[in-house]
This record gives C-alpha cells, structure tokens and sequence, in this order.
C-alpha cells in the first residue's frame, strides 16, 4: 500500500453524473499537495462480433459526441449510471439499447482507468457473441437518436484505427483484445 495519505476532500461541484473535488495529500516525505479529481460512477462498453461469411463482422456506432462537436465509430458503450447495477447487466442493457441485440455470451476482456491522472473512470470492456435481435428497452436518448449502426470486418479493425476512422481510445482497446481473444490469444 501506497504512503501517500488523503488528508482532505471537498465538493467542488456536481453536474449530472460527475462530482467534481478538491483533494490534498500528503506524500511520503511530508509534502503536501492538492489535486482536483473527477469523479465517475465507471462505465462499460463491448465489442459484438456477428459470424460474416467472410469472417468475424463487429457492430460499431457512429454516435454524436458534443464535446468533440462531431460523429465518433465506437463499440456500444454506457455509463454505470443505475446505483448497484453489476457492469454484465450494464452492459446487456446497452447492448439492447444501443443496437437492439442481446449475447448469448458476454466475457469481460479487461478493465482499464481512462485517465488516472484527474478521474475515477474505471471502463469495463467485454466481446459480445452469439448475438440476437432484441426490442430496446426504452426511447433512444438525445444523442442516440441519430446514432447509426455499422458492422465492419474485424479484419479491417486496424485500417480504420490507423486511418483515423476510428480515433476512441477504449473501441480501440476493445477491437484488439476481441481480435486476440477471437485468434485464441486470450
């Protein structure tokens, strides 16, 4: 365990899901220092892989995303914004909200911090198989509602990352675990 020692934490401010705090610390040697911290409830996203006759096919959204005032191609992918709620049954939902499909197996590839250096975002990915249609379980939201569904070859995962198609950082961790745990690597 770390020496670094939490000596006081105050509510900044608090907008929707995020509270937003002024931390200070005290470092082994006695120093102390402050730091302002983001916190999130996490988050869950999943690669879905369909059978294609010509090999694995992945289903991406191109969703509105304001802070970057465009379109993103990501994974389906949703905040763990319900209290309690296991990051499986997080992501089940989102899978039916997002592209109206339900897996038949969900396995959890890894879990990552998405920027340790200001926030407690902590993401859970998964690789979503042996998918079925499903209804969605609610009306799409408002960036939802011009989000489009698009199925690539998983084989051109790395083209469209290179290329700049796709630029999210956890679809990008998302398509090379799945491509590695599909190849048996994993």
């Amino acid at each position: 365990m770390s020496d670094y020692r939490l000596l006081d934490s105050k509510e900044v401010a608090r907008g929707g899901f995020l509270t937003f705090c002024e931390e200070t610390f005290e470092s082994p040697t006695g120093d102390r220092f402050v730091r302002w911290i983001v916190e999130h409830p996490g988050a869950v996203a999943a690669v879905p892989i369909e059978d294609g006759a010509d090999g694995p096919q992945v289903v991406l959204v191109r969703q509105w995303r304001p802070v970057m005032r465009d379109f993103l191609l990501e994974i389906p992918a949703g905040k763990l914004d319900i209290p309690g709620e296991d990051p499986d049954d997080a992501m089940g939902r989102e899978l039916a909200e997002e592209i109206q499909q339900q897996a038949g197996r969900l396995v959890k590839l890894t879990t990552f911090w998405n920027s340790p250096g200001f926030s407690t975002e902590l993401t859970h990915v998964y690789i979503a198989l042996d998918l079925s249609p499903c209804d969605r379980p609610e009306a799409a939201k408002e960036e939802e509602q011009d989000m489009t569904i698009e199925r690539f070859h998983l084989a051109d995962a790395r083209r469209l990352i290179a290329t700049g198609e796709i630029t999210d950082a956890k679809t990008i961790v998302g398509l090379a675990l799945a491509e590695r745990y599909l190849a048996g690597e994993q």
